[in-house]
Parts: structure tokens; C-alpha cells; sequence
């Protein structure tokens, strides 16, 4: 498993288009991305090895982005 640092560094900039995605181009977007990889951060170590770590952090980020709408 590759360090964390490593993920934020590889995926940081598609978690972003997720969280803009959903969000638009709106300051809760960085936000969204901020809680996804603090989420990310505390399951990754319970991350199996064959892990698709992508896609399990676009699923986050778009969970997180839906939290940040019902939030308004």
C-alpha cells in the first residue's frame, strides 16, 4: 500500500472534478474535497490491498459533495 501523501498527490486533482462536478465551481467544492480525504485518511489503513483506491475515492467525494448540497 502506497503511502497516503501518495494518494492525495495521484487523485487530489479527480476528486476535485468530482466534488466540482456536483457542487459547481462553489468554495463548498474545496471543502468536499477536504472531508473526503480526511474520511479517506482514517479507512485507508482497512483498505484491502487490491483496492481500487479511484474509485472508492470518487465514491466518497461524490458522498461528501452530496452532504455539502443538503447542508445548504
Amino acid at each position: 500500500m502506497q503511502p497516503f501523501d501518495r494518494v492525495v498527490t495521484e487523485h487530489g486533482a479527480v476528486v476535485l472534478r468530482v466534488c466540482r462536478a456536483v457542487l459547481g465551481g462553489h468554495a463548498d467544492a474545496e471543502d468536499a474535497w477536504s472531508e473526503t480525504f480526511l474520511s479517506a485518511l482514517v479507512a485507508y489503513p482497512r483498505l484491502g490491498p487490491r483496492a481500487d483506491v479511484r474509485a472508492w475515492l470518487v465514491t466518497i467525494a461524490h458522498r461528501k459533495a452530496l452532504d455539502a448540497i443538503r447542508a445548504r
